[in-house]
C-alpha cells in the first residue's frame, strides 16, 4: 500500500511539474510555445521512433533472467549470456559507431530494428548456442540504441539550424518518453505474458513495435553522416567516405583531453547505474516482504521523469556542464548510503528514489554536453567508444557478485560517482577558459558590430 501511494503522489507531482513548464513555455513564447512547424515535426518524427525503439528494450529486460531460468540453464551459464551481451556490446560498438558516421545514422537504426528482432527470434529457441547468438545481436542492437539515435537527433537538429535551446527540450521530452515507455512496458509485458502463459510473449511484442520503429524511421527520417556540411546534411561521397572512423575519433580525442575525460565521466556514471539496476532487487527484498517489483519500479521511472523535468530550472540557474559535478556527488552520496548497510528499509529506498531522480537529470543533461563538445563528424563513433570502458566496469562486477558483499558493490557504486564528480570539476576547468575566450570574443562581436551601427548613423535617423 505504502509503495502504492509513493507512486500516485509521484506521479501527479509530474503531470503537475509538465503543465506547469508548458504553460510558461507557451507563455514566453519558448520551445513548446511558439517554435516552429519543421521542428514539431522533426521532434516528433523521433520520439515515435525512438520510444517504439526503447519500448522493445523495456519489454524484455524483466524476462530475460526467467526465460533463461524456464530452459532450465544454471546460473553460470546465465552468467555467460549476461556477459555474452555486455561483452558484444564493448567490442562491436566502436565498429558499429564508425559504420554509422560514414554510412549513416539512420540506416544503423533501421539496422537496429532488425538486429534487435533477430535477437527476440531466438528466444523461442532453447539451444544455449542460438540464445548465445541472441545475446551477441542484443549487445550489438543496445550499441547502437544508446549512441545511433542520440547521433541522429544531434545531426538533424543542425542541419535544420535548430536553436540549440530547442535540443534540451528535445533531450528533456525523450528521457520522461522513456520513463513513460517503462512503465507501460512493464504493464504490457505482463499482460501478455499472463494472456498467453508464455515467458516468450514480451520478446514477440517486443518485434512490433521494432517493426512500428523502423517504419517510422523509413518514413519520416532524413540520414545524416558524420561527414557532413555546416548544417548537418549529407555532403557528395568523396575522400571523407574512405577515412577510418574510428581511426579519425581516436585522433580527435587525443588532440581534444576533454572528450576523453567526457567519455570517462559517463562511464562511470553509467557504470554505477547498471550495477544498480542489478542490486536493487536483492537489496530491497531484504527489508520489504514481498517486495512489490512493478510498484517499486514504477516509483523509480515517477523519479526520473522528475529529475528530467527539472532540467528547465536548473539549467536557467546553471549550464548543465557545471551543476553535473553537484549532481554527481548527490548520487554518490545515495550509494554511500547503503553501503553502510543500515538496517533500515525506507532510508535505503529513499536513497535509490534520489538515485533515480538524479539519472533522470544525468540523462539530457550529458546530452547537452555531448551535443556541444563531441565533433559531428565522428559523433556515433565516439559515442561507442565511450561505452567502452562502461561495458568493461560492468562485466568486470558482474563476474565477481557472488564473492563480494551487496554493501561492498554499493560503496564500489559511489566510489565510481565521486570519481565522476572529481572528473567532471576537471571537465569544468578545461572549458572555463575556451569558454571565457568565446565570451571574450562574442563581447568583441558585438561592440564592433554597434560600433559599426554608430558608423553608418545617417542624419534624421531616429526622428519620427
Amino acid at each position: 500500500m505504502g509503495f502504492t501511494v509513493v507512486l500516485v503522489v509521484l506521479c501527479i507531482l509530474c503531470a503537475l511539474i509538465q503543465w506547469s513548464q508548458r504553460k510558461d513555455q507557451g507563455q514566453a513564447g519558448m520551445p513548446g510555445g511558439n517554435v516552429s512547424g519543421e521542428f514539431k515535426r522533426q521532434q516528433a518524427a523521433y520520439m515515435v521512433a525512438y520510444c517504439c525503439a526503447v519500448t522493445a528494450d523495456w519489454l524484455q529486460g524483466p524476462y530475460v533472467y526467467a526465460l533463461y531460468e524456464h530452459y532450465k540453464f544454471s546460473k553460470q551459464e546465465i552468467g555467460i549470456l549476461f556477459i555474452a551481451g555486455f561483452g558484444s556490446s564493448a567490442v562491436f560498438g566502436t565498429f558499429v559507431g564508425g559504420f554509422a558516421d560514414k554510412y549513416g545514422r539512420k540506416l544503423s537504426c533501421q539496422i537496429y530494428c532488425v538486429t534487435y528482432a533477430l535477437s527476440c527470434v531466438t528466444k523461442h529457441s532453447s539451444s544455449f548456442w542460438w540464445l548465445l547468438l541472441g545475446r551477441i545481436l542484443g549487445g550489438i542492437s543496445t550499441s547502437i540504441l544508446f549512441s545511433c539515435f542520440e547521433s541522429w537527433l544531434v545531426g538533424n537538429h543542425n542541419a535544420f539550424f535548430f536553436p540549440a535551446d530547442w535540443l534540451n527540450q528535445t533531450f528533456s521530452i525523450a528521457t520522461v518518453g522513456n520513463a513513460i515507455t517503462a512503465i507501460a512496458s512493464g504493464w504490457l509485458g505482463g499482460f501478455v505474458r499472463d494472456t498467453f502463459d508464455s515467458l516468450v510473449a514480451p520478446f514477440d511484442l517486443a518485434i512490433v513495435f521494432l517493426i512500428a520503429s523502423s517504419i517510422t524511421i523509413a518514413w519520416k527520417w532524413q540520414e545524416n553522416k558524420g561527414d557532413a556540411g555546416m548544417g548537418g546534411m549529407v555532403l557528395p561521397s568523396g575522400k571523407n567516405d574512405d577515412r577510418n572512423k574510428l581511426k579519425v575519433a581516436l585522433e580527435r580525442m587525443r588532440r581534444d583531453p576533454k572528450i576523453a575525460v567526457l567519455g570517462m565521466i559517463q562511464s562511470l556514471f553509467e557504470g554505477a547505474m547498471y550495477i544498480f539496476v542489478f542490486m536493487w532487487t536483492p537489496k530491497l527484498e531484504a527489508f520489504f516482504k514481498p517486495l512489490p517489483h512493478g510498484r517499486v519500479f514504477g516509483c523509480f521511472m515517477a523519479c526520473m521523469m522528475l529529475g528530467s523535468s527539472s532540467l528547465k530550472y536548473l539549467s536557467s540557474w546553471q549550464p548543465p556542464v557545471r551543476y553535473l559535478r553537484e549532481l554527481y556527488i548527490i548520487s554518490g552520496i545515495m550509494m554511500a548510503i547503503p553501503a553502510l548497510g543500515l538496517q533500515e528499509g525506507y532510508s535505503t529506498v529513499s536513497c535509490f528514489f534520489v538515485f533515480e531522480w538524479c539519472c533522470g537529470l544525468y540523462f539530457p543533461s550529458i546530452g547537452i554536453v555531448k551535443s556541444k563538445y563531441v565533433p559531428e563528424e565522428v559523433r556515433a563513433t565516439i559515442y561507442n567508444i565511450f561505452r567502452i570502458p562502461l561495458n568493461v566496469i560492468v562485466v568486470a562486477v558482474l563476474a565477481n557478485l557472488g564473492s563480494i558483499s551487496d554493501n561492498v558493490v554499493f560503496a564500489m557504486c559511489s566510489v565510481f560517482l565521486f570519481l565522476a564528480a572529481v572528473l567532471q570539476h576537471s571537465f569544468i576547468r578545461m572549458v572555463g577558459d575556451h569558454e571565457g575566450k568565446a565570451a571574450s570574443l562574442a563581447a568583441a562581436e558585438n561592440l564592433t558590430a554597434e560600433l559599426s551601427h554608430l558608423t553608418h548613423y545617417e542624419p534624421g535617423e531616429g526622428k519620427e
